[in-house]
């Protein structure tokens, strides 16, 4: 991701799905989101209200330990076995236990097998999906369980402390700013300056905003405002070369399925990371 998309990324985050949170519990939320590869956009981060000082934690989601789990490039799987009724021994009562296990295989070919269990009782809450979907939650906390360790994951998982991710932080129900019609046409602008075909030209957005996109018009105003960034950025780096020179080399983009990183300027550098 370019320096520029993460900034957007930061600033939607911010501005949607964080909004009214303390500036220092966000900036460890996106640190974190950073130092994993996450995306809190996708939701793979959530922030939840702890304590009397109004601060929040920051807790990785099963869709975030599966990003992870993807990301790595090793294979593996997740094997759940049938919930079985059984005594809990530590509480002597009737109670679930779900067993189940991940296997990773190294890049040597060597299996590694990370093997655990969980009781119902131990996370199980009134109300909310636990009280709706309780058998789905019950392996959502055993999965999340099992990927943490497997994958070394130092966050705890929203579900191990019986919440669902799609509870613990609603995104704010208000609607996205309408697409400035201006925009489009720049985005079109950009396009031609590049020399591209409309479906080379749609191919190269869906690249930019990681989704598969039919038109200009599929694209929402902050997605608009990214796709002008990235055109522009294209534009400017390949300035001097024929609209033909620059079709060849967004292209040889599209073959590779990612874009250039941005070039940053030494001092930009020492000011992101200082």
């Amino acid at each position: 991701m370019t320096l520029e998309k993460a900034t957007t990324v930061a600033k939607l985050a911010r501005e949607r799905l964080f909004a009214g949170i303390p500036d220092e519990d966000v900036q460890l939320a996106l640190a974190i989101c950073q130092r994993y590869g996450l995306d809190p956009l996708l939701r793979h981060v959530v922030l939840i209200p702890g304590g009397k000082d109004r601060r929040h934690n920051v807790y990785i989601t099963r869709d975030g330990l599966l990003h992870v789990a993807h990301a790595s490039g090793k294979a593996w799987s997740l094997e759940v076995e049938e919930p079985k009724r059984l005594e809990n021994p530590y509480t002597g009562k009737p109670d679930i236990y779900l067993r189940g296990r991940v296997r990773v295989v190294d890049e040597r070919g060597r299996e590694q097998v990370y093997e655990g269990g969980v009781w119902f009782s131990e996370y199980a809450q009134k109300g909310g999906a636990w009280t709706t979907h309780p058998a789905a939650m019950h392996q959502k906390v055993l999965e999340v369980y099992l990927l943490r360790r497997a994958f070394d994951v130092a966050l705890t998982p929203v579900e191990e402390v019986g919440v669902d991710a799609a509870e613990a932080a609603p995104v704010p129900a208000q609607a996205l700013p309408a697409v400035d019609r201006e925009k489009v046409r720049r985005v079109g602008e950009l396009v031609r300056a590049l020399g591209l075909s409309r479906e080379d030209a749609r191919r190269l957005v869906s690249l930019i905003v990681e989704r598969e996109v039919g038109s200009f018009l599929d694209l929402d105003a902050l997605e608009v405002d990214l796709v002008i960034g990235e055109l522009s950025r294209l534009v400017e780096e390949m300035d001097g070369l024929s609209p033909g020179e620059r079709h060849e080399v967004v292209l040889a983009y599209l073959k590779e399925g990612r874009l250039p990183e941005a070039e940053v300027e030494s001092e930009e550098v020492d000011r992101v990371g200082g």
